[in-house]
């Protein structure tokens, strides 16, 4: 059995989204030959000139702009991201890989992987199944194409917007957005504060930037150093070099301490052991704190689905959202000294978590791949 999990890399969540399914794929199914594309690790310059560098400048400089955009995708009903034939010159290797692996199903995590599988097989490259795995709390017109056999989603929500804009209800599947497979084990809180060099009692606050978009982490962290509550801030800056640069110069005093780190596998273990994540709403992040049970504080959103994802642990009682560094900054001395508050946010996400998310969509992406396989599971079910 051969399946293609394809995905781009916009931000980090998409394709950790796909990695884990990956995994779970494999470890299903050992036997299994399981490959993970990212459409943007091999496309031509022009395709990243056209297609990725206006998204990241609209982020950047021009946010509001990007949410007009990414508005009139939705109320619009737009077919695509782009033209097919740019998918076709601009990323010829993923439709090469396509052809030549010729998977017995396709696993798509993001809504351009989405198109290009959809693509592959209007073109006669492949007759694959498509399984669209959405890993935000909102979805948009263009996942919904004749082609796709299963969509996998994270709420009814996303559900809804599916069938309201033609896919059919019985080719839809509530499971979760799937995270990584750490997330399962229980770290040990102590044994993390000490690899993290905070040996006393202070608090842990988790703070992340995401994979994508402009983030003022420095600001928070000064603004929330000038209160004086003790506090160990551990300031994840990922792949983003000028954010680390900026956190790392920062003069901070007791009785609040900072760590920083740049990319790291200890996410999991980290927020296992943190009183608060102060983050920007990814879905994938927002999965992951649920399963951690993880009082949630929100800053610097991108328009569109990020604020989507916000209000869905906000109106859950999981998360706070915040506009600025010194409101952040505020929220978080407030939540610090609020124990009763806090206990309640985590109950709240406890009851988002979906930890079943990741085999409930390799079983999807198995029974597509191998019918055989599924009818033989609902016989013994």
């Amino acid at each position: 059995m051969k399946v293609l999990v394809l995905t781009l890399s916009f931000g980090s969540g998409h394709v950790r989204a796909a990695q884990a399914v990956a995994d779970e794929l494999g470890r299903q199914a050992p036997g299994s030959r399981v490959l993970v594309v990212d459409a943007l690790d091999e496309c031509r310059p022009f395709f990243r000139a056209f297609y990725e560098w206006p998204y990241w400048l609209m982020l950047r400089y021009a946010p509001a702009l990007w949410d007009r955009f990414s508005t009139a995708r939705v109320n619009q009903k737009h077919q695509g991201t782009a033209p097919a034939w740019a998918f076709r010159i601009g990323c010829p290797k993923v439709f090469e890989t396509i052809q030549s692996f010729n998977p017995d199903v396709i696993v798509a995590a993001e809504v351009a992987a989405c198109e290009m599988a959809v693509i592959a097989r209007r073109t006669g490259l492949t007759r694959a199944p498509i399984l669209s795995v959405i890993t935000d709390y909102e979805a948009e017109p263009i996942w919904v194409k004749p082609e796709v056999e299963a969509f996998a989603v994270p709420d009814e929500d996303v559900r809804a917007e599916l069938i309201a804009w033609g896919a059919p209800a019985n080719r839809i599947s509530l499971c979760g957005i799937p995270v990584d497979r750490a997330f399962d084990a229980v770290h040990d809180p102590r044994t993390i504060r000490g690899r993290h060099g905070v040996n006393d009692g202070a608090p842990i606050v988790l703070l992340m930037g995401g994979g994508m978009g402009p983030t003022r982490m420095d600001e928070v962290v000064r603004r929330v150093a000038k209160q004086k509550v003790p506090m160990h801030i551990v300031a994840i800056a990922g792949k983003d070099k000028r954010a680390r640069r900026k956190l790392e110069s920062l003069n901070v005093e007791l009785p609040v301490s900072l760590s920083v780190l740049s990319w790291t596998d200890d996410v999991a273990a980290l927020m296992q052991a943190a009183a608060i994540l102060v983050t920007k709403p990814g879905g994938l992040t927002i999965a992951e704190a649920a399963l951690c049970s993880l009082p949630t504080v929100f800053f610097n959103p991108i328009p569109g689905a990020e604020f989507v994802n916000a209000r869905r642990m906000v109106d859950a009682g999981a998360a706070v959202f915040t506009k600025g560094a010194s409101e952040t900054a505020n929220t978080i001395v407030s939540l610090l000294g609020d124990e009763r508050k806090r206990h309640a946010m985590a109950l709240a996400a406890n009851v988002m978590a979906r930890p079943a998310a990741r085999r409930e969509i390799a079983e999807l992406a198995l029974d597509l791949a191998a019918p055989e396989r599924a009818q033989a599971r609902r016989m013994t079910a």
